[in-house]
């Protein structure tokens, strides 16, 4: 008997995938396999509200628990896919169990990349899940000496979260500016500057070459030459698809690729957030993992996909984070820029930076000006990225 339509993973992407199914009309059975302990939470809030103890971790979930006994969802906590056999529609669970599936939602997100030279020790950690968040949040109640390695968004929160709990911090970056390579250098030096007038000790084009210590790493070497002595270190370098299960699925584990909607080369088979390499229709061309915001998005197309459906039209790229009290917000693709517009002023953290191309708008940073994310979304819908 099958178990008609499987999601495989317990994040937003999934959430978002069951709740569509349901409210578009699919009746059968509709089961969930979570990885983690919890029902579906929210993880934006873990390197925020959750680390600073201003959110309890039971607020987190997206759902209260009977929802899922009103919608008939059968989740699964505590397991994992394990593998993928295509041709026999048949996902492996990590307690040696089985399903067999009408369809598939491949929504397995991400982990956290690694750091070799960092690895083993006691007083090294990641940001991914909430056991991480809770961890972590009780590091910071002492107001350590933290190093956070990675200046992207998750490695930045971290800092702003822990500055504000009074920890000394250090953020290491090997890129010349953070985000240079989504922002570019102007506002990359923004960043920086932002984390450095809150007390933040910013090194960049830097890495750690070298820890002293036995079981937690106490000194770390940077490739500057100098010595830092740490009481945590928190590893933000990114991600990579949590896509290991499918290796023998004839998949892609370094992102499954999709459509525009979702749908693998596999009959039955779709992908949705961090897990997926989506086909951008604007860019033509596969794009990895997923912010947020879009990943419930895409879950939300697939779901339809798999109903026979329309679709409906993919949402321009956009993700959003709050630091020190400010909330930012990104829309598009600032990489295909050639210029750069500045309406406001940075120093104040007010600010519109318009990226565009041959004069038409392709992406946008917005600081502190939530109410112009429409009419900023409007104006690069209307353009051409291509």
């Amino acid at each position: 008997m099958s178990d008609g339509i499987v999601i495989a993973g317990g994040g937003l992407a999934a959430q978002r995938g069951a709740e569509a199914l349901r409210r578009h009309g699919y009746e059968g059975r509709l089961r969930m396999i979570c990885g983690e302990a919890y029902r579906p939470y929210d993880r934006p809030p873990l390197s925020k509200e959750i680390l600073s103890g201003d959110r309890e971790a039971g607020s987190l979930h997206y759902r209260a628990g009977d929802w899922y006994a009103e919608q008939a969802v059968d989740l699964l906590v505590g397991t994992r896919a394990a593998s993928l056999s295509p041709h026999e529609r048949r996902v492996r669970l990590s307690d040696g169990s089985t399903l067999t599936y009408d369809k598939l939602l491949i929504a397995t997100g991400s982990r956290p990349r690694r750091l070799g030279v960092l690895d083993g020790y006691d007083n090294v950690s990641e940001l991914r899940t909430l056991d991480d968040a809770l961890r972590l949040r009780d590091v910071l109640a002492s107001r350590p000496r933290l190093t956070v390695v990675g200046a992207g968004f998750v490695g930045m929160e971290v800092a702003a979260t822990a500055r504000k709990l009074g920890a000394e911090v250090t953020m290491i970056e090997a890129a010349p500016r953070p985000l240079i390579g989504v922002l570019g250098e102007r506002m990359g030096n923004w960043f920086a500057d932002l984390h450095r007038a809150e007390g933040v000790d910013v090194l960049t084009s830097s890495t750690v070459t070298g820890v002293s210590g036995a079981d937690e790493a106490r000194t770390l070497r940077v490739s500057d030459g100098r010595r830092l002595e740490t009481d945590h270190v928190v590893v933000g370098i990114g991600a990579e698809p949590d896509a290991g299960w499918l290796a023998s699925s004839g998949l892609d584990v370094r992102g499954v690729r999709v459509d525009s909607h979702g749908r693998t080369e596999i009959d039955g088979v779709f992908a949705a957030g961090d897990v997926a390499s989506t086909y951008d229709d604007r860019l033509r061309r596969h794009l990895p993992g997923s912010h947020w915001e879009a990943a419930g998005r895409q879950a939300a197309r697939a779901a339809r996909a798999m109903l026979a459906l329309d679709p409906g039209d993919a949402e321009l790229s956009s993700f959003w984070t709050d630091q020190y009290g400010i909330r930012i917000q990104y829309v598009g693709h600032a990489p295909l820029a050639d210029a750069l517009a500045i309406d406001g002023e940075p120093h104040a953290r007010d600010f519109t930076a318009t990226y565009t191309r041959a004069g038409r708008p392709v992406g946008a940073l917005l600081v502190n000006r939530t109410r112009s994310l429409p009419a900023v979304r409007k104006l690069i819908n209307e353009g051409d990225p291509t």
